[in-house]
């Protein structure tokens, strides 16, 4: 069974920051599934959805629980538990080199920079595809976390949401055609 991670930080204080993008498509991934809920697993929070797309009939999705900077302790233990291989693991997150409302998707590589990407290559290697959401640049002048903490505003919202709705087409693409596959149709940056 493949594995969604969706990265962010736990807690409603980070609800809808830029940071936590990866819950958000998480949370809309279930809810669109209309997936029961939520439930406590380790360091994570795992949703197990039905997807429509062959050879997709089931897509487990985690929100892991121990902090951005701490991703991989909760990927770790869930791969290690549903015996799933990091070639089947899918990691999301922000990304605030792309601009706001782009798609990169990659088959595996580097963190970027991105400390949440970081601790999960350091815990299962590089071998795993990620997704990353563009959300703009942090302005000159300001500080990054502070930017990637703030809460998004109505119109950043409202650009990413499109995103969302083709993500069980983004998997179903990935898992069957490959992740190369995927990047060629599914990549792009907004303007």
């Amino acid at each position: 069974m493949p594995l969604l991670v969706g990265l962010g930080n736990p807690g409603p204080k980070y609800d809808a920051t830029r940071h936590n993008i990866g819950f958000a498509l998480a949370d809309s991934m279930a809810m669109a599934a209309g997936a029961d809920g939520w439930k406590t697993w380790g360091k994570a929070l795992v949703c197990k959805v039905p997807q429509s797309s062959a050879p997709l009939s089931s897509l487990l999705l985690a929100k892991p629980q121990t902090f951005m900077n701490l991703s991989g302790e909760a990927v770790q233990a869930l791969m290690a538990f549903y015996k799933i291989p990091p070639s089947e693991v899918v990691v999301v997150t922000d990304d605030i080199t792309l601009p706001i409302g782009s798609l990169r998707i990659r088959s595996s590589g580097g963190h970027g920079g991105h400390n949440g990407l970081r601790d999960i290559i350091e815990k299962i290697g590089e071998g795993f595809p990620r997704i990353r959401i563009g959300l703009g640049m942090c302005p000159p002048g300001r500080d990054m976390s502070a930017f990637v903490l703030a809460r998004m505003t109505a119109d950043e919202q409202a650009v990413l949401k499109p995103l969302f709705g083709d993500f069980q087409e983004i998997l179903a693409t990935g898992f069957t055609k490959g992740w190369e596959t995927a990047a060629s149709k599914f990549n792009k940056r907004a303007q």
